[in-house]
């Protein structure tokens, strides 16, 4: 099963720079990517994997999004699918629903590791700590109120800031429910988890 583990992490001042700035680029990749979808015909739209393939071809125009970890920019075009799809549901239920819309700086906060690009290191010598490294983006420091499954896979990491200034992480690990959790002290509390989200 998956299931979503949020933590609060403290990058740094320049590694928090670094990551709006890849945001930033991931929602230029999104806006660019969804003009291109709306623009062609009904009955003709670009799949995913069209858009994707053209990414190699936009950051040679674009060398800025070169920046940015590969498996991050495609995220950001597949996260159009992943909004039509809910959009679609919708419908299919009777909502009256609209269509996506460009997304200004505001409205797109987050940026998403997908099946590699992280490392979670729970190994610190530090109660309820450990650390967070992302691709091309660095290292920051993690609340680790409640560990990982020992058994499990993470799957996706996404690093997101609220409208507070405040930093998060969640964690989708993919693990066997038969495997308890490692327990972070003596006496185990429960504590809330969120399932997979977008930001």
């Amino acid at each position: 099963m998956e299931q979503t583990f949020k933590y609060r992490v403290y990058p740094t001042d320049d590694v928090a720079s670094e990551a709006r700035r890849h945001i930033n680029i991931c929602r230029e990749v999104y806006n660019h990517a969804l003009g291109i979808y709306d623009s062609a015909p009904t009955g003709d739209k670009p799949t995913y994997t069209q858009l994707q393939n053209k990414l190699p071809a936009w950051k040679r125009k674009w060398e800025s999004w070169s920046d940015v970890n590969s498996k991050c920019l495609q995220m950001a075009v597949r996260r159009i699918f992943s909004s039509l799809s809910v959009l679609k549901s919708l419908k299919s239920k009777g909502y009256n629903v609209g269509k996506l819309k460009w997304k200004s700086p505001r409205e797109y906060r987050s940026i998403v590791f997908n099946q590699s690009g992280f490392d979670v290191d729970d190994n610190t010598g530090r109660t309820e700590h450990a650390t967070l490294e992302l691709s091309k983006l660095g290292t920051m420091n993690v609340d680790y109120h409640r560990p990982l499954p020992e058994d499990g896979t993470i799957k996706e990491i996404r690093l997101k800031e609220e409208k507070s200034g405040k930093w998060y992480a969640s964690v989708v690990v993919d693990y066997d429910p038969e495997h308890p959790e490692k327990p972070a002290v003596e006496n185990i509390q429960i504590e809330d988890t969120m399932t997979s989200s977008s930001s």
